[in-house]
């Protein structure tokens, strides 16, 4: 339960189409980009004709800004997935939260993270979703993301959704340095949660790039898994297919190939039948 007494309303998805998703933030409607959204939009009439709050525009640069017919406010909270959220416009066209995540993955960190002696560390970990889940499983958090702020939102995040004393460690830094020294300080863990960018820059400037980096990282989580008791993979980078990773996790773990649970990460469209693919994913659990 939220600490404030402010309303708080859902993530939807109303539409997506022609390359764009129409989304309900919270009270606002936004249209932000939606790469595998090939489809037609829906016919007449039709929200996307209602009035907006803001539309992201993507530069060539890599970034954006946001075009508002009605400007929200720096922040504000909403729920999804049975979570509390602190939602913010970013210039990159971020919300706060990954909603294909909690409709695909949520729900299965928490039962996988049902040990209070457990050990779990969120990779990427951005505004602490996938933290959330495995802190109300009862494991113990280990929150990890490059960008210093975004790690202070996941913290706020915990504290919206009371879980601020919960035994968690929040972590600003380079994903591989982390790991090289957990390594070395015989650290161990039980649950991997990762959802590597494409391209990014660590803490202290370092590169990332998926295709050349990726492998390496999972060599020093299979360092650290003692033992391993869940690992979850998810990506946004085209031609990482579900079998891409299947395949991956099985290959750098030992792990049955058909044990590898994998799919392509939705989320419901309220237009229609249809659900909008964003990403893939492939995990494994001992259970």
């Amino acid at each position: 339960m939220s600490k404030s007494s402010e309303t708080v309303l859902p993530y939807r998805l109303l539409d997506a189409g022609e390359e764009q998703k129409l989304e309900l933030v919270g009270p606002y409607k936004v249209i932000r980009q939606a790469a595998q959204a090939f489809w037609p939009k829906m016919g007449e009439p039709h929200p996307w004709r209602d009035a907006i709050d803001g539309i992201h525009i993507r530069t060539n640069k890599g970034g954006g800004y946001w075009d508002y017919k009605n400007k929200p406010p720096a922040e504000w909270t909403i729920s999804w997935q049975n979570f509390l959220f602190r939602a913010k416009l970013t210039d990159f066209g971020h919300i706060g939260l990954f909603p294909e995540q909690g409709h695909t993955n949520l729900d299965w960190i928490t039962e996988q993270a049902n040990d209070p002696e457990m050990e779990v560390i969120n990779l990427f970990g951005y505004t602490g979703g996938s933290s959330l889940a495995a802190a109300r499983g009862g494991a113990r958090v280990t929150h990890l993301d490059a960008a210093k702020g975004v790690v202070t939102w996941a913290r706020e995040n915990f504290e919206l959704n009371n879980l601020a004393d919960h035994p968690t460690r929040w972590i600003v830094d380079d994903a591989t340095k982390f790991l090289e020294r957990e390594v070395r300080r015989g650290r161990r863990y039980h649950g991997f949660i990762l959802d590597p960018p494409t391209y990014g820059r660590g803490a202290k400037n370092q590169i990332w790039r998926i295709e050349k980096d990726l492998i390496p990282l999972l060599e020093l989580i299979k360092q650290l898994a003692d033992p391993l008791h869940f690992i979850l993979l998810s990506c946004h980078t085209p031609g990482y297919t579900e079998w891409c990773l299947r395949n991956i996790l099985h290959q750098v773990f030992d792990l049955p190939l058909t044990q590898i649970e994998g799919g392509e990460m939705t989320v419901p469209m309220e237009s229609s039948e249809c659900v909008l693919p964003s990403g893939t994913y492939a995990r494994w659990s001992k259970q």
